[in-house]
């Protein structure tokens, strides 16, 4: 049944995907102390932790990957060390459109959450730092530089990168570091594209931060998904072999009082999304299986990135993973319905509202038929379960059909609706 739930899943999004035309590549890396010597925390001095060996290491990483957003933890808290790492790893070899933004330190921090973009593709519209402990939590406004932008057609893509507390014992103090940041977007960017990232620091799937970022009883208006919840990513992951191809730290089996040690046995490293990138509400969508930690191949659990042959990526790869840090880089990708910079006339859109929504026994869903026929209607779950399905034939124009709801839990659902002749739409549904 979970094969055929993920099957099920993957079709629904391909169908959804039919019109799109550009993709989005996001990294999140935490770069260990980057530009900044003797923390207190973790002795790393320019022998153990040298930022030019760092930056051939980071160059290595940004030409494998090829990143639109580059997003950062543990980055050197001052502007001439952004505007060196702009000038040494990004805008090389004839490349001149990587942009940052300006610190935000409130919690002046010496190490801070940061964001680099591809300014052709791009723009920064706000830089909102939260005031959290131990650090500020960073949100990045972007938005899409398409044709119809001109024309006041903002297609928005929201980064949020958190960096909470490390260690056993702070399970509080990370949930309300993302307690925080779900209030920020539940006020601000409740039906946006939203992605969270950075170094969580949890140690599995059961605390109190993860599960109030991925679960709809914390708040029934926003939902952040794990890409790695239907392929097993998701669980109680420190050092439990089980979890081996999902790891992210650390990237060593030995010490040298600054990297950490151990091997591959902890996911602390994450990039999640709001339902509507899931589910492409809103012109973006997640491209199912692009979701993995740069130079996880599943088997270097408890051993150090580079030992041995490394299936994932090539030598020089798994060397500059080494160097880099001691978390690996996780990766995703994301599916835009239009060219950037090219006019897209092809989406095919139902035009289709549901009122009141969020709803609770029954719902109208108004919707613009281009031509007669049968249309469906189908009831997911977030995981991918059918919960119903209706058929009605329809004359041209605006139409109305009634919904039921009667014995569904609150929570969020998807609403396919889809026309005989190809067109389709999909509905975020929210149930009280």
């Amino acid at each position: 049944m979970r094969n055929k739930i993920h099957l099920l899943i993957s079709f629904i999004l391909i169908t959804m995907a039919a019109h799109a035309q550009d993709t989005l590549t996001v990294m999140q890396y935490n770069l260990l102390y980057y530009g900044n010597y003797n923390s207190g925390f973790a002795e790393c001095f320019e022998t153990n932790n040298n930022t030019q060996r760092k930056d051939e290491c980071i160059r290595t990483l940004v030409d494998y990957v090829k990143p639109d957003i580059f997003t950062v933890c543990e980055f050197g808290a001052t502007q001439q060390l952004l505007n060196d790492f702009l000038r040494h790893n990004l805008n090389i070899n004839g490349a001149n459109y990587w942009l940052s933004d300006n610190i935000i330190n409130y919690e002046n921090s010496n190490i801070i959450n940061h964001i680099f973009y591809d300014s052709r593709k791009m723009g920064l519209k706000k830089h909102v730092a939260l005031r959290t402990q131990p650090r500020d939590t960073d949100v990045y406004e972007l938005y899409l530089k398409t044709p119809s932008l001109a024309a006041g057609d903002t297609i928005k893509l929201v980064c949020i990168v958190a960096h909470p507390k490390a260690g056993m014992g702070y399970e509080s103090d990370r949930r309300a570091l993302m307690q925080k940041a779900m209030d920020y977007v539940n006020s601000n960017y409740a039906t946006d594209n939203v992605l969270i990232m950075g170094d969580f620091n949890m140690y599995g799937a059961s605390e109190p931060g993860y599960r109030l970022l991925t679960q709809t009883y914390s708040n029934p208006n926003i939902c952040f998904m794990d890409p790695l919840a239907f392929v097993g990513g998701v669980g109680e992951w420190n050092n439990n072999g089980v979890f081996a191809p999902f790891h992210t730290q650390s990237s060593r089996s030995y010490s040298d009082e600054c990297f950490s040690s151990g091997g591959l046995d902890d996911r602390f490293d994450f990039i999640l999304m709001a339902d509507e990138i899931a589910f492409s509400y809103n012109h973006m969508r997640y491209v199912q299986g692009s979701y993995h930690a740069v130079g996880n191949d599943g088997y270097h659990f408890n051993q150090s990135v580079n030992q041995g042959y490394n299936s994932s990526v090539p030598a020089e790869v798994a060397e500059a993973l080494f160097d880099g840090s001691d978390h690996l880089p996780v990766t995703m990708k994301i599916a835009v319905d239009v060219k950037l910079g090219v006019e897209n006339h092809e989406a095919q859109s139902l035009y289709a509202t549901m009122a009141p929504n969020p709803a609770s026994d029954r719902a109208a869903v108004n919707f613009f038929n281009p031509s007669k026929g049968q249309v469906e209607f189908e009831l997911y779950s977030l995981q991918g379960q059918l919960m119903q399905h209706e058929a009605a034939s329809f004359g041209e124009g605006s139409q109305q059909f009634e919904l039921s709801l009667k014995g569904l839990t609150k929570g969020f659902y998807l609403l396919w609706i889809r026309h005989n002749n190809g067109w389709g739409q999909n509905v975020k549904v929210v149930i009280k």
